[in-house]
């Protein structure tokens, strides 16, 4: 299976979420010491080490916080995906994931709009969470 748009980065920060994802699994950070959740990476919250965080499976379960349909592809790789949608999801759990709202009607796409997770197998390597819109 070839894959021929930019692939992510995978480090250190990144790798449970990446690995669980191709296992049809969303998990995000967890501060214990805050009791918050939020999307690697941990450089973003000050003064926070290892010791206080975990990744946690989440629901998948979230709504629509910010969106854009693109009509003009961000690089080449994505012009046959056009129109497409990025989306600012507000995950039940209280952490955003930036992610794209497939499988869904266009006009139906707003604010507030409920949506759960997917996973898009790419490669054998790459499965991307994408979000759906569903009832």
């Amino acid at each position: 299976m070839e894959y021929a748009k930019p692939k992510p980065i995978i480090d250190d920060d990144s790798r449970n979420y990446w690995e669980s994802a191709k296992n049809n699994k969303l998990v995000i950070q967890y501060s214990k010491n805050s009791d918050e959740y939020f999307l690697y990476s941990k450089q973003l919250i000050n003064n926070i080490d290892d010791s206080e965080i975990e990744w946690k499976e989440v629901s998948g379960k979230g709504t629509i916080y910010s969106y854009s349909i693109i009509h003009v592809p961000a690089e080449p790789s994505f012009k046959e995906d056009t129109p497409y949608v990025v989306a600012s999801i507000q995950l039940k759990e209280g952490a955003r994931i930036i992610s794209n709202i497939v499988n869904s009607d266009l006009s139906k796409i707003a604010i507030g709009i409920k949506v759960k997770v997917v996973f898009v197998k790419q490669t054998e390597e790459l499965t991307i969470p994408k979000f759906e819109i569903y009832e």
